[in-house]
């Protein structure tokens, strides 16, 4: 039997690894396999942005308040495929307006290899910051309202996905609950490492059992 890795080794690798991006890489690499196994087409077109106001520990790090969400910390600025699987990932303080995320979620979406034609959002991203990002980008930004006949709730097509991407990540990964890393970069590798672990477990679960 092997012997157990000590602390220092493990935590020499997840330093690179963070380092390095390779939780981001490998998602890149294996979400469109994960799409097709899912019948999905391979590549998306079509993106999903929102943002997720989060508490921070008592951890030393940059944090704001969300006077909206009455929420002191930071904010995950996300955008997802079709199909809710990350592919971009941007963490600032709660306090910067959702739509500042935008062209920064679109250029690091871009960089890793993701031809979007068009992004779906809510009535929160309006406005010359939204329209620059879009039109630097050439993408189409589609904004999502509910029906005010209906008073009910009722999910809207397709962004519901996103929805249950932040549902899944806070509740599944007690780690991102709340904010409990000193720096931005490092809330974002958490991130993409439950994303890679959602798209490993698409492609290593029997097709019977496959959860999206």
């Amino acid at each position: 039997m092997s012997a157990q890795p000590t602390g220092q080794t493990v935590r020499g690798y997840w330093d690179r690894f963070h380092r390095d991006g390779i939780w981001a890489d490998a998602a890149a690499l294996l979400t469109p396999a994960a799409r097709a196994r899912l019948g999905k087409t391979s590549e998306s077109s079509t993106g999903i942005v929102d943002a997720q106001s989060v508490v921070s520990g008592p951890q030393k790090g940059a944090r704001g308040v969300d006077g909206h969400k009455k929420v002191k910390g930071i904010k995950r600025h996300v955008l997802t495929c079709s199909f809710g699987f990350v592919l971009a990932v941007l963490v600032t303080a709660a306090n910067l307006h959702d739509t500042h995320g935008l062209a920064p979620l679109l250029e690091r979406a871009r960089e890793a290899g993701w031809d979007l034609a068009r992004v779906k959002v809510d009535g929160i991203y309006t406005g010359p910051t939204v329209s620059a990002a879009a039109e630097r980008h050439g993408v189409d930004v589609q904004v999502s309202l509910r029906d005010p006949t209906v008073h009910s709730f009722a999910p809207l097509p397709v962004r519901w996905r996103i929805e249950a991407t932040f549902g899944t990540l806070t509740n599944r990964y007690r780690r991102l609950t709340r904010n409990l890393e000193q720096s931005p970069d490092a809330a974002e590798n958490l991130v993409e490492l439950a994303n890679l672990r959602r798209v490993l477990r698409v492609l290593t679960r029997p097709t019977q059992q496959q959860e999206w």
